[in-house]
């Protein structure tokens, strides 16, 4: 029995220490390892502030003609004739279709009818007048020999102003008359859709046979309709694109460096290797108060017609610095309830928390207006374990490109 139990005695022993002491060793092990990482300065990336320099600014626009009007109908009728169809090139007064207006044109026969009718009346109210300046002739002289009566004298006198103001009635019906005629001849021509400036048909609503109202829109046929709305508009659609432009709304950050004449690149959207080469033409002088940007009109030379109304582009403009003087990665940002600040690596590796005002976002960099001097070692990618006076051991960071 004593032998037993000192043998279980031992086999417990040797269990315990083989199972306990490996852990004890392991704790001791984690607990080196632990306090030593507690006491090694961690390692974390640093950077230099770079010189700001000129940047490119790409925004997103779409193309238009730099003419483009929507014809309608200035009188109403049938459509008998149309001489061109969408993808036409018109000249300016090209004729584009014709509408048959029979109201009008009886509208106009029985105007100069009225007008030949004012015009005898006139004719008849001057022979009166010339009686009456006779008639009146003859009693002044019978009058001065005493041979008539005055009463005569006046009825001849007054008879005489009744046919002159007779005379100026008829001579403005005749003047009213002839200004309709005048009117719907004007109307008339309207019969004669034509072109007000060369350039391209890109859309037609209408066909043969169709009635349309003057000023009216009319359902589309033909083709979709470029507006934004999309509701059909008009009979034609007449664009000139042999320059097109686009209109692009620049943040006011950039608005002081975009002015007439720069430069820019076009570049459309599935065409990406094949840039156009194009001109600020003229901005709104304004920054808008809703969107805080400045409307700007860029001109594309597009003389071969690669380039459509309606396409999809990015606009490329290379902007100078404007109030800046360095440059940063965007990650070395810290943005919370203190501010926008910077971590910096300062005397002794130890850290500091440097407020800036920044500048210009230009997606992976930002500009900083003030804040820094330009030599200081910044954090690249600063934590929320790091904390202000903390030691640390500085790496440069990598080079990795857009960075």
């Amino acid at each position: 029995m004593v032998l037993a139990g000192i043998g279980a005695l031992a086999v417990f022993l040797i269990l315990f220490a083989v199972g306990v002491v490996p852990r004890l060793r392991n704790s001791r092990e984690l607990a080196a390892a632990a306090e030593q990482v507690r006491t090694t300065p961690p390692n974390i990336y640093v950077v230099r502030p770079e010189r700001a320099s000129a940047a490119d600014l790409t925004l997103a626009a779409t193309t238009q003609a730099i003419q483009d009007a929507i014809i309608y109908a200035r009188i109403s009728g049938y459509l008998v004739r149309r001489h061109v169809d969408i993808g036409d090139r018109v000249t300016a007064g090209q004729l584009l279709a014709e509408v048959d207006s029979p109201e009008v044109d009886e509208q106009l026969r029985q105007a100069r009818a009225e007008l030949q009718q004012s015009e005898k009346a006139l004719d008849l109210q001057r022979a009166n007048l010339d009686l009456g300046r006779a008639t009146m002739a003859r009693y002044e002289a019978a009058d001065a020999e005493g041979a008539v009566a005055k009463q005569a004298v006046d009825q001849s006198v007054a008879t005489f102003r009744t046919a002159q103001a007779a005379v100026a009635a008829a001579e403005a019906n005749v003047q009213a008359y002839k200004a309709n005629v005048q009117r719907l001849l004007a109307l008339t021509s309207f019969q004669r859709v034509v072109a007000p400036f060369s350039g391209t048909v890109i859309q037609r609503n209408v066909d043969v046979g169709a009635l349309v109202t003057a000023g009216s829109p009319v359902n589309n046929i033909a083709a979709a309709p470029t507006t934004v709305t999309g509701a059909a508009n008009g009979l034609f659609e007449v664009a000139q694109i042999d320059t097109l432009r686009v209109f692009v709304n620049v943040p006011q950050a950039y608005a002081a460096n975009v002015k007439v004449g720069l430069p820019a690149r076009v570049t459309a959207r599935g065409q990406l290797a094949e840039s156009v080469k194009a001109t600020v033409t003229r901005t709104s002088s304004a920054i808008d108060t809703g969107t805080r940007t400045l409307l700007t009109q860029v001109d594309i030379p597009n003389p071969s017609h690669r380039m459509l109304p309606g396409t999809f582009v990015y606009v490329d403009f290379e902007i100078g610095p404007a109030g800046t003087h360095w440059r940063i990665p965007a990650t070395a940002l810290v943005f919370n309830a203190q501010g926008t600040r910077v971590v910096l690596v300062g005397t002794g590796n130890k850290l500091h928390f440097q407020q800036v005002v920044v500048g210009r976002d230009l997606g992976t960099t930002i500009d900083v207006q003030s804040g820094l001097e330009g030599n200081e070692t910044i954090v690249k990618l600063p934590t929320v374990s790091l904390q202000e006076g903390q030691v640390v051991t500085p790496v440069a960071a990598p080079a990795t490109n857009g960075g």
